[in-house]
């Protein structure tokens, strides 16, 4: 089988063997926001955003907004990379590479 040949099968059959996979969904219910601590990791980002525009010594208004986005949008790449330590699962995208590997590597075997 082709690389084409394979993209072209795994376009057709990726929700499906996706859905099939408990890691999957698993690794998928782990991103949602579902516990107290959840909406408190979440939460820090803004928080954190806000107290950096106020402790920010810019004169310039744009700079500081600019400033201030730049430190939520790092402090949530921190969170959701705590919650996903904190989980023991890997991303979704991590395990749906992993999966179609092992699809690629089951068809190559059968073929």
């Amino acid at each position: 089988m082709t690389e084409k040949e394979f993209e072209g099968y795994w376009l057709s059959e990726r929700k499906r063997i996706l859905s099939e996979s408990d890691e999957y969904r698993r690794a998928k219910e782990n991103f949602k926001i579902s516990t107290g601590a959840d909406w408190l990791l979440f939460g820090i980002p803004i928080v954190a955003g806000i107290v950096a525009m106020s402790y920010i010594p810019l004169q310039n208004e744009l700079l500081k907004w600019l400033v201030s986005a730049c430190v939520t949008i790092v402090c949530f790449a921190l969170c959701v990379w705590v919650k996903s330590i904190t989980t023991g699962t890997g991303s979704p995208d991590e395990i749906e590479k992993k999966l179609k590997n092992k699809e690629r590597e089951r068809l190559v075997r059968e073929s």
